[in-house]
């Protein structure tokens, strides 16, 4: 069926009407507030040829029709215009990358939590991947009688802080020279460079318990080899609960157990790493895979070190969503976000700390 121009005015119409009103659209109310020059009956037999394209539907017996997540879809492709980027938006967000630069969890922490309360929806941060990450330094330390501290930094300035149990202690200056060692040996591999060869070099070299290197080494290893262990934050769930597509109890109660469930998110994610490319993505509607999010739709940037993506920022509503003010506020803040990995700048360091055979 030809999609005329007048059938896309009448569409785009349909759908501006209804994320503002969250009301089922009529034909007087497309002649009345757009689409002046065209009569009532014109907008209706519009409207039908719209259904049967499956654009919109009609939720009851009532004469109004509201967008379809294909509907949504057409409308995010070709007929909305991006707005320029918020000025006031992006210039909060950027304060926050200016004087967060050395906490990345912190800092990703707040800028979910900023544009949950700019969005008015809910946001999903996920840390950086460690995946293939290379060892840049570490650094063992005392901690007290019985353990030491041993911090450890990827080349994406990530930074962990295991806990290594002692059998005696060991002084400073040996923690020095087993420091010394490991970086040496190890710095700029990853741990499948690390083969059974080095790693009896270094316990040669190290000279020191055999527990307490296997203790060094696995903290080591678990370090650079757990890429799928980030964190997630979610802001602002509860917004969800303030649009009228969620008022079904049970509807809103499986979306918030959903977004409660840190695995459950990191699947999606990994889902959309596999089916896109970079760049701002958007899925509408049935477009998303888990069952719970088919009434909603999701706006993910990916922020990234270097040539690498190292996580992801999500903005999730229902379908009728203020498509523009949510693309508008990510490409805002995405586009100043690799300043904080440029050249000469000290880049942003996510701290997380493991108790490794510590009781």
């Amino acid at each position: 069926m030809d999609m005329s121009e007048r059938k896309l005015q009448i569409l785009q119409a349909i759908i501006l009407n209804y994320l503002e009103t969250a009301e089922p659209v009529g034909s007087r109310t497309i002649s009345r507030r757009f689409l002046m020059d065209l009569s009532s009956a014109t907008i209706r037999n519009e409207m039908s040829d719209l259904e049967e394209m499956g654009l919109i539907e009609q939720p009851h017996t009532s004469a109004g029709r509201i967008p379809s997540s294909k509907g949504y879809r057409l409308y995010v492709d070709q007929l909305m215009k991006r707005d320029s980027v918020d000025d006031q938006q992006v210039g909060i967000l950027m304060n926050l990358l200016k004087n967060k630069t050395l906490q990345l969890d912190s800092l990703l922490k707040e800028i979910g939590d900023l544009l949950a309360t700019l969005t008015k929806y809910t946001t999903v941060v996920t840390m950086p991947h460690l995946k293939k990450s290379a060892l840049k330094h570490l650094q063992l330390m005392p901690l007290d009688e019985h353990s030491a501290v041993l911090v450890l930094v990827t080349d994406g300035n990530i930074v962990r802080n295991h806990v290594i149990p002692l059998v005696r202690r060991l002084e400073p200056e040996t923690m020095y020279h087993i420091s010394d060692v490991l970086n040496k040996e190890l710095s700029g591999l990853s741990v499948t460079q690390m083969d059974l060869t080095l790693i009896q070099k270094i316990k040669r070299e190290c000279q020191v318990d055999s527990e307490v290197m296997e203790s060094l080494l696995n903290a080591i290893s678990d370090t650079l080899q757990h890429a799928d262990d980030g964190d997630v934050f979610t802001s602002g769930a509860t917004n969800i609960l303030s649009f009228p597509e969620f008022s079904d109890i049970a509807r809103a109660r499986s979306l918030l157990e959903f977004l409660g469930q840190k695995d459950q998110i990191l699947h999606l994610v990994n889902m959309e790493d596999k089916s896109t490319g970079p760049g701002l993505k958007i899925r509408i509607g049935t477009e998303n895979q888990i069952e719970q999010l088919h009434d909603c739709s999701i706006v993910t940037a990916n922020y990234r070190y270097g040539d690498r993506t190292i996580g992801t920022i999500s903005v999730v509503g229902p379908m009728r969503m203020d498509y523009k003010k949510v693309v508008s506020a990510l490409e805002g803040l995405m586009q100043d976000f690799p300043n904080l990995f440029a050249p000469g700048a000290d880049p942003p360091q996510i701290t997380q700390e493991d108790n490794h055979g510590k009781s």
